[in-house]
């Protein structure tokens, strides 16, 4: 059976049949009462409710977002219209705590505490959480309010609720200041992506993805906002590509990757950078990484077309020097100088914890060279080396030169090249003996965690053929 409820349950209960009781009950109401009230208001979408509650919030911090698992545009206004009343009331001292709007929708140890709970003590570490954080206390004269927010944008129209939101507080620039650390595009906008940072303040945005294939036309667009990032920590670019109608027009696409580059400059806290399928790298990484004053800690150029200029001046790039995580997957270096690799890899002996050189078209002597700098990365705890084209004698010298990589805890290796037929396909068998081979020499050497070699995709069955410590083979030979 389950317990009754208490009478504070039941208070709370009959404080949301009678709106007006509520309203009238907030001033005396207990500090403790608040939150479990606004999450039964919550719950039921009671609008009126949740506005007074805003409106007379006892703490500095209100985490709504985390309650908002689905956007609702009502909810939502009753919001914003409890906060409109906290702005009108900021010029008379002592008359509202609340601080901060957080809409960010993530667990909230505030909301956490209060599940549950009846006895109506506040532990001081939890109403110590919801302290806010600001970066300008004033504008303009006025005493400002705080909204904090992420933005993942999904689809190619603002929703009714951004929409909602960005013209609420486009009209309220003066007394709300809205602080976005992460930004992030999820498909092409049909809109100006500018237009945010007109309501959002730029120097706040710490990570910056473009997460869906866009165009230099559509990054152009948003190129003039990124040196007003100037707090920007994280960047992801994924496939950006020359507009269609712009092939053939060279003047119109180097006027617009200069456009986009010119704004790196003011992009000195980088710390993470992370580029795949770009098209404007070709001779000019050196522009991209130049001005960069922080060291980056993770480096992922994938699937990019890169020269021997852009590989020189990498391995020796200043920010490169405390680098933990580098991903080069998808950049050919069968036509790159040996020696390029190698010296990146000698920079970064110290720091190296993960290394991802997959699909990089690597071959036998190609290997050889990069393996005196590899054996002194030290610090590695994962390497990648799949879908590159090596003999078993060359992957045996890969295993010979990791003696000393202690700390490995997942290695992936290609199948040697030995392993097919001369169709191109697994030769089962071949496969078996050679991996087999291959971990009792990394057994002999140290004392693997996870290994793995993988073969190229079987034609019949589009898996792969995988040998791994419990032997696992391709789904076709069973």
């Amino acid at each position: 059976m389950s317990s009754p409820p208490t009478l504070e349950r039941l208070a709370r209960k009959s404080l949301l049949k009678n709106e007006a009781l509520a309203n009238a009950s907030l001033k005396q109401m207990p500090k403790a009462f608040f939150p479990p009230l606004f999450i039964d208001a919550f719950k039921g979408n009671q609008t009126n409710i949740i506005r007074a509650l805003v409106a007379a919030w006892p703490f500095p911090c209100l985490p709504v977002g985390a309650l908002m698992k689905t956007p609702n545009l009502k909810t939502l206004k009753a919001v914003l219209w409890g906060l409109d009343l906290v702005i009108n009331k900021k010029d008379q001292p002592g008359s509202c705590k609340l601080q901060v709007l957080d809409l960010r929708d993530a667990q909230h140890n505030f909301w956490n505490f209060w599940v549950g709970m009846e006895d109506g003590v506040c532990s001081p570490d939890v109403i110590g959480e919801t302290r806010p954080v600001v970066y300008s206390r004033r504008r303009g004269g006025n005493q400002v309010v705080t909204v904090w927010m992420n933005l993942s944008l999904k689809t190619r129209h603002l929703s009714k609720c951004l929409k909602y939101f960005y013209l609420w507080a486009k009209l309220r620039k003066q007394v709300v200041q809205v602080i976005c650390p992460k930004l992030e595009f999820g498909v092409t906008p049909l809109y100006n992506p500018l237009m945010l940072l007109q309501v959002f303040e730029p120097s706040s945005i710490e990570e910056f993805k473009v997460s869906a294939p866009w165009n230099l036309r559509t990054l152009v667009k948003i190129a003039p906002g990124l040196n007003q990032m100037k707090n920007l920590q994280k960047i992801l670019l994924n496939g950006i590509s020359v507009p269609f109608e712009w092939f053939g027009k060279c003047k119109v696409v180097h006027q617009c990757i200069t456009e986009i580059i010119s704004q790196i400059p003011e992009l000195k806290k980088i710390q993470h950078l992370k580029l795949n399928d770009v098209c404007f790298l070709n001779e000019r990484l050196d522009q991209v990484l130049r001005c960069m004053e922080s060291p980056l800690e993770t480096l992922s150029i994938t699937r990019c077309l890169l020269s021997n200029a852009d590989m020189s001046y990498l391995s020796q790039c200043p920010s490169i020097h405390m680098l933990k995580h580098l991903d080069l997957s998808g950049v050919t270096f069968l036509n790159l100088d040996n020696l390029l690799l190698r010296s990146l890899l000698e920079r970064l002996t110290a720091t190296l914890q993960i290394l991802i050189l997959k699909d990089c078209m690597i071959m036998d002597f190609q290997i050889s060279a990069l393996l005196p700098a590899l054996s002194q990365c030290t610090q590695l705890i994962e390497v990648n080396f799949l879908k590159n084209f090596l003999s078993v004698a060359s992957i045996r010298k890969l295993l010979q030169h990791t003696a000393k990589l202690t700390l490995l805890t997942r290695e992936l290796y290609p199948a040697p090249d030995e392993v097919y037929d001369e169709f191109g396909d697994v030769h089962p068998d071949r496969f078996n003996q050679h991996c087999s081979e291959l971990m009792e020499t990394l057994r002999a050497i140290r004392q693997p965690k996870e290994v793995c070699f993988v073969s190229k995709r079987c034609l019949d069955c589009r898996d792969f053929s995988v040998y791994n410590m419990e032997t696992t083979l391709c789904s076709c030979w069973q």
